[in-house]
């Protein structure tokens, strides 16, 4: 893919940034077993307060229990994301040491952008979709909504390389840096 026809950094920063993008196209090409430990792997390094790690992801591939993951997405995303040869349930801890860990979400997107970003070192795809049955995730996996908090499914392939020419496929625009950073106190 020509990924300039679609995104222009307006400043230095690597390449795997801004060419990592959310495909709905995958090929059913499987992933290994080691290439889907090595995405975990990734998640494993990624930062999070006190070193809590509170992410918890549950994975298939092809089997009997991946069919129960497909239920999980709404139907939008269950028709072109059962395609993707995995699929990873994302869900934060609830508590830390026995208190609210209230910064349990913003650390598990850490981790699910390590994912990202080592998929597409290693030529994989991913789309994270919040477009799911969380009372359906937490039955399929088996973990209690008290301990812990339902937050995504994430897909994960090998992108179609007819993507291209499909215009719901391709890569998105972004907003200009100035227009989600401050570098002063709104005057109200």
């Amino acid at each position: 893919m020509n990924i300039d026809k679609y995104r222009h950094p307006e400043n230095n920063v690597e390449n795997f940034f801004f060419e990592r993008w959310s495909s709905r196209l995958f090929t059913d090409k499987p992933i290994s077993r080691n290439q889907i430990l090595s995405l975990f792997e990734a998640a494993r390094w990624a930062p999070s307060s006190s070193n809590s790690q509170p992410w918890k992801f549950v994975y298939a591939t092809n089997d009997d229990f991946r069919e129960k993951l497909n239920l999980v997405l709404n139907p939008f995303n269950r028709k072109w994301a059962i395609k993707a040869p995995l699929i990873i349930l994302v869900f934060s801890k609830n508590q830390n040491n026995g208190k609210e860990n209230r910064n349990a979400k913003f650390d598990t997107g850490a981790a699910w952008m390590s994912i990202a970003i080592q998929a597409k070192i290693m030529g994989l795809n991913t789309r994270a979709m919040g477009g799911i049955d969380h009372e359906v995730a937490h039955n399929v996996s088996g973990l209690s909504k008290d301990e812990y908090s339902s937050i995504c499914a994430i897909a994960v392939g090998y992108a179609d390389p007819d993507y291209d020419n499909i215009s719901e496929n391709t890569p998105s625009s972004r907003m200009k840096i100035d227009e989600f950073i401050m570098d002063k106190p709104l005057n109200h």
